[in-house]
């Protein structure tokens, strides 16, 4: 994905660098724009819309969207750079997974200082050059996410979170936010290396290890179906059949002790 063509950054709210002289807390139930959140001073924890915890701290930057939910928490005094703004990205469809912190470099720290400070000056031209301000940064930050998940190593990390957890019904939401990308781009990049969907796959995986289940003898149709993360046996022997051609009792008929 090389053509940020659609990405655009629209109507722009606010760009504001605030202070706190005491302990902080403040929590976004639903966002109303997109924008960022750069931390200037003070340490804390941020806390996202899936309830993680993360520390947080200068140079540490949020990117968030409209109606993300997610809280910030500082014990004492600190400072940040909040904005608000509408940004559209082929239909909405962004290819890294937000919210994303970022450790910003003392560039980027300079840079989004500088966004803040034309945007302050409220002069005839400040919504152009933050504009286009934006749009360089963020397109640094898609491009540096895109190089360090190239396509290779994209595929590489889903499918090893696959073998580690086939036995289980993951969902593909759950795949994409660990490697850090949105779930449309992760689904065509892993349909387009290994020519599998992400379930597929798991279910390849599933049907070699009831294989092997099946030979040693050890285990029912029953319980490699529950071990294997299927709802029933029916589901199990559905899928097995569709992937081998034949189903789990053939199966062993065709592989005697």
């Amino acid at each position: 994905m090389n053509d940020f063509s659609g990405l655009d950054v629209r109507k722009i709210y606010t760009i504001v660098h605030k202070e706190e002289t005491g302990s902080f807390h403040f929590k976004s139930i639903k966002r109303p724009f997109d924008g960022f959140v750069l931390i200037t001073k003070g340490h804390g924890i941020t806390i996202d819309r899936h309830r993680n915890q993360y520390p947080i701290g200068e140079g540490d930057m949020i990117l968030v969207r409209k109606e993300d939910s997610y809280e910030f928490h500082f014990s004492s005094p600190c400072s940040y750079i909040t904005s608000g703004y509408d940004l559209s990205f082929d239909g909405d469809d962004f290819p890294v997974s937000l919210p994303y912190m970022i450790k910003c470099s003392k560039n980027q720290i300079e840079s989004l200082k500088e966004i803040c400070n034309v945007w302050q000056t409220h002069s005839w031209d400040s919504y152009t050059k933050c504009r286009i301000m934006l749009l360089e940064f963020y397109l640094g930050v898609i491009k540096k996410e895109m190089k360090n998940h190239s396509y290779g190593s994209v595929t590489d990390v889903a499918t090893e979170y696959i073998h580690e957890n086939f036995k289980r019904n993951f969902s593909g939401e759950e795949i994409a936010k660990y490697c850090n990308l949105s779930l449309s781009y992760l689904r065509s990049r892993f349909l387009k290396d290994t020519g599998y969907t992400i379930n597929e796959y798991r279910d390849l995986l599933r049907v070699k290890n009831a294989k092997e289940m099946l030979i040693s003898r050890c285990f029912s149709v029953t319980e490699i179906a529950s071990e294997l993360g299927y709802c029933d046996v029916y589901h199990f022997s559905k899928v097995f059949k569709k992937l081998s051609g034949v189903s789990p009792t053939q199966f062993l008929k065709m592989n005697p002790v």
